[in-house]
């Protein structure tokens, strides 16, 4: 099977057509961009990812580098087949909708297993936090920002919303049965 690449990855990707840069620049590139909303980022698995996609030839390495008292760093550059890598599978994505399963819905279709006054508390909770989710990801839309960050930004808030109004109108039709 072709090796697919993640979520992750197509960060990865993107960030090197944009410029060559080494682990930890993009590990930080990442990490400033996405704000831990639109994609989890830890070190362990960039570096994974990134050794991953060379292996694959996706990406190559340009050069090895020390600064200072700093760790020896490896700077990587997009390959022409990582380029198309990360135009084909973020076509495939754009296109294709992925069941990603959520684990909300699985609760949802066994709520009745709890008591009315425990569910409505326990949705209220959910509708407190995701208002802060959503007064979150209006204050990362506000500054500058790239324009598929941009957008990535203005559909998590717009699901958001969706979301809210659906608990809200869940919530009144649970309290009023």
């Amino acid at each position: 099977m072709a090796y697919q690449v993640t979520s992750l990855g197509i960060s990865v990707l993107a960030l090197l057509r944009e410029r060559p840069m080494h682990g930890y620049e993009m590990f930080q590139t990442l990490t400033a961009r996405h704000g831990d909303r639109m994609l989890k980022v830890r070190p362990g698995s960039l570096y994974h990812v990134v050794n991953r996609l060379a292996e694959e030839k996706l990406i190559r390495q340009t050069g090895t580098a020390r600064n200072g008292n700093r760790p020896e760093r490896t700077t990587y550059e997009l390959t022409d087949a990582g380029a198309d890598a990360l135009t084909s599978r973020l076509r495939e994505l754009v296109a294709g909708p992925v069941n990603e399963f959520e684990k909300f819905v699985v609760a949802l279709a066994e709520i009745h297993h709890l008591d009315t006054d425990t569910a409505v508390q326990a949705l209220r909770r959910r509708i407190a936090a995701l208002e802060r989710t959503a007064d979150e990801l209006t204050e990362l839309r506000a500054a500058d920002r790239a324009p598929g960050e941009k957008a990535a930004l203005d559909y998590m808030l717009a699901t958001t919303a969706a979301k809210l109004d659906w608990l809200a109108r869940f919530v009144d039709s649970t309290v009023t049965r």
